[in-house]
């Protein structure tokens, strides 16, 4: 099927035939939709720490969707990226074609898109702070629990004196919980709320 795009699609999610997202529609150009890749956490590491590129934005042609919804492009089956047209580096996103400059090639729109997409990491917002501040805390009383259970004494001059089974016990929950919130500091994105 050889689908047809309108200025309506553009911001839809383009979705492979497995439901992974793999980008988003940017403009409608002549020969096709212009869409910016969406980068998964492996390709966000890679540019982060400079062992690979993100790659770059493509041309979808009529003939690799199957369908288009009010919400999603669907791709058909065996689409592939390597199939695709690619703006070259002297090319603009709005295709006119402008010279992009020697010291501006793959390398700068890989940059650019990383730079746009937030990264990943326990620093980048006030909710992924929070989140590594609290993971922080939840291991030091992890190591505490584990520590009055050795000792067989109260956890902080408080409460009840735990012996190895209760401390061992105490240790493994508040770290599981002090794991969950690492992980939401470090792959959690802001907008809980969309």
């Amino acid at each position: 099927m050889c689908a047809t795009f309108t200025d309506d699609d553009v911001g839809k999610p383009v979705e492979r035939t497995d439901g992974k997202v793999i980008g988003t529609v940017a403009s409608i150009e002549t020969e096709g939709a212009h869409v910016e890749p969406a980068p998964d956490v492996v390709d966000q590491i890679k540019a982060r720490f400079d062992w690979g590129e993100i790659g770059g934005p493509f041309i979808l042609d009529g003939s690799d969707v199957r369908e288009i919804s009010d919400t999603r492009v669907h791709l058909a089956d065996g689409f592939s990226r390597a199939d695709s047209a690619t703006p070259t580096a002297t090319e603009s996103a709005d295709g006119s074609g402008a010279e992009a400059g020697a010291a501006s090639g793959s390398g700068a729109a890989a940059t650019e898109s990383t730079g746009e997409s937030g990264g990943i990491g326990p620093f980048n917002t006030t909710f992924q702070i929070g989140c590594a501040v609290v993971s922080g805390v939840l291991f030091l009383l992890a190591l505490a629990f584990g520590w009055a259970g050795y000792e067989e004494t109260s956890l902080l001059a408080v409460g009840p004196e735990l012996n190895i089974i209760s401390g061992a016990a105490g240790l493994m929950l508040v770290a599981f919980f002090g794991v969950v919130a690492l992980v939401m500091a470090v792959y959690m994105e802001p907008g809980l709320d969309h």
